[in-house]
């Protein structure tokens, strides 16, 4: 296959998977970012494919193309963390590196059309590209640390689309970085490797967006709540073999103590109540009656915030951790940002997590 048809194949596929998020119902912020990134590739695409064609002009097209490595950053906070997942700093960390990318294709361009005439070893441009290189490799680092983070404590699903995010996202960098060394004389054959990984990060974050969705769907599905007759009948039919007697309720609280108790599973970020059902292969409604008459629990949320604000004050209280930040005491504890976790320890312990770790660690006076 000859470069130029790969790089049409992969144009098309960008496009494909741009326009195809059009037409996902109840969009997600993964979603518009994916369709983000794969409209910035497109251009990048297109920028290469009409390069010996309008020239100089090529890099005007290349200046939209300033959403890559980090628009893939943005989008993959996106589909591992539930809550919090981008804030203003993140966007403008990101939107910081597009501005870099865009000085740097207004310099080629410049540079290029003889507009202005700009001396070819320009400190300024070499300070330009030195610093985007640095913050698109930073970008790189913290899109696999998404894939990394809260790996342990994840649903054995969620295990399996972290690993395909991981390999596709590591494997794409890994080749990337040998084909440069491997044809370092051979330009052509690199930038076919590159078109083709490019290809196959595409397809492969598609088809995980689509898998985590129908995972999202389920899960939305098994936690909806009971809103007509024949649910609530279905429901109860499940349980009445199960809820015979006193005794088997008992047990079954016991058995969703030791669970998230004893195998910790309070731990796990975006820990949910079909979780807990599927694991004991029972009916979710029975593990709410369970918490409520059985352990004392409002609901499902309120008796995991409170198991990990108990961990996160032992963590607070531990000498051997002083250094440890709020946010990393937040995420150790199960919690996805450090927003959430301030304010479920307030409204338990009537503290902020610094005020509490000053309360129990200051020295007893004499």
């Amino acid at each position: 296959m000859e470069l130029q048809s790969l790089q049409i194949i992969v144009l098309c596929a960008c496009l494909g998977s741009m326009f195809g998020q059009l037409f996902v119902p109840n969009k997600q912020a993964t979603h518009i970012l994916f369709a983000i990134f794969c409209g910035s590739v497109a251009m990048s695409i297109a920028k290469t494919i009409s390069g010996n064609i309008i020239g100089p002009y090529q890099y005007l097209i290349g200046m939209a193309a300033c959403i890559t490595c980090n628009g893939y950053w943005l989008m993959s906070r996106t589909l591992f963390r539930a809550q919090h997942s981008i804030s203003f700093q993140h966007i403008l960390f990101a939107g910081a590196i597009a501005v870099l990318i865009m000085l740097n294709q207004g310099y080629l361009f410049v540079s290029n059309s003889g507009l202005v005439n700009i001396a070819e070893d320009n400190l300024g441009q070499h300070i330009l590209r030195e610093l985007t290189i640095l913050l698109s490799s930073s970008i790189l680092v913290l899109s696999f640390w998404e894939g990394c983070r809260g790996y342990r404590r994840a649903s054995k699903t969620e295990q399996l689309q972290r690993l395909l995010f991981l390999m596709t996202f590591g494997g794409a960098v890994a080749i990337s970085k040998a084909t440069q060394g491997i044809y370092a004389n051979a330009p052509l054959s690199q930038e076919f490797a590159t078109t083709a990984i490019i290809l196959f990060v595409v397809i492969n974050t598609q088809l995980l967006i689509l898998w985590r969705s129908h995972t999202t769907r389920q899960q939305a599905l098994n936690n909806q709540p009971i809103d007509n007759v024949a649910t609530v009948k279905n429901e109860v039919l499940e349980s009445t073999p199960n809820t015979s007697s006193v005794a088997d309720e008992t047990l079954l609280s016991k058995q969703v103590e030791t669970l998230i108790n004893n195998d910790t599973l309070f731990l796990q970020p975006n820990l949910k109540i079909s979780d807990i059902a599927q694991k004991l292969s029972v009916s979710e409604y029975r593990i709410s009656n369970a918490l409520r008459h059985h352990l004392d629990a409002k609901n499902f949320n309120q008796y995991i915030n409170e198991l990990r604000i108990k961990h996160a004050q032992a963590l607070l209280a531990d000498t051997d951790k002083q250094k440890w930040t709020v946010l990393v005491v937040g995420l150790e504890s199960g919690f996805a940002s450090v927003g959430p976790f301030t304010r479920a320890f307030k409204s338990i312990t009537g503290y902020t997590p610094n005020q509490y770790r000053q309360k129990v660690c200051q020295p007893k006076s004499a």
